[in-house]
C-alpha cells in the first residue's frame, strides 16, 4: 500500500459539495393582489402569483391596509397562488393575529391553487388540527 492510498478509500470518489440553488433577486411581477370586492361588512382580497421570502412582506402590508378598514370578514382568495412558501404561510399567520386583534374574521380561501391546498394542509397538520376537508 502505498502512502496516498487508505483502507476503504481505494476507488471511491470525493463527496460531492452540496449545492444551494441562488437566492432569486426580488421582481414585481412575482405577487399580485387586487381588490375583488369591498363593503363596510366584508373585503375579497385576490392574490396571485409566488408567494415566498422576497414577496410575503408585500401581501402582510396589503392585508395590514385591508385590516385597518375593520370589515366584519377579510377573506383571502389565493386561488391564483403558484407557489406559497414559509415566509408567506407566516405572513398569513401574522395577519390571523392582526385580525383578532382588531375583531375581524380573517378567511383564507385557497381556492384551486395546489400549492396553496398543499401549504395549508401541512400548517393543519402541524397544529394537529388533522388534514383539511377536500371539497
Amino acid at each position: 500500500m502505498t502512502t496516498q492510498e487508505r483502507p476503504g478509500e481505494v476507488g471511491v470518489d470525493p463527496p460531492r459539495a452540496h449545492r444551494l440553488p441562488s437566492p432569486r433577486a426580488p421582481s414585481d411581477s412575482d405577487l399580485r393582489s387586487q381588490l375583488r370586492w369591498k363593503t363596510p361588512d366584508a373585503i375579497v382580497v385576490e392574490v396571485a402569483g409566488e408567494i415566498d421570502l422576497c414577496t410575503a412582506d408585500r401581501l402582510e402590508a396589503a392585508l395590514d391596509e385591508h385590516l385597518l378598514a375593520r370589515p366584519g370578514v377579510l377573506r383571502v382568495d389565493l386561488g391564483e397562488v403558484r407557489f406559497l412558501g414559509a415566509a408567506g404561510i407566516r405572513a398569513l399567520l401574522r395577519a390571523q393575529e392582526r385580525a383578532e386583534v382588531a375583531g375581524v374574521h380573517l378567511v383564507v380561501d385557497p381556492g384551486g391553487s395546489r400549492a396553496a391546498v398543499r401549504a395549508l394542509e401541512l400548517l393543519a397538520r402541524l397544529q394537529g388540527q388533522g388534514p383539511l376537508p377536500t371539497r
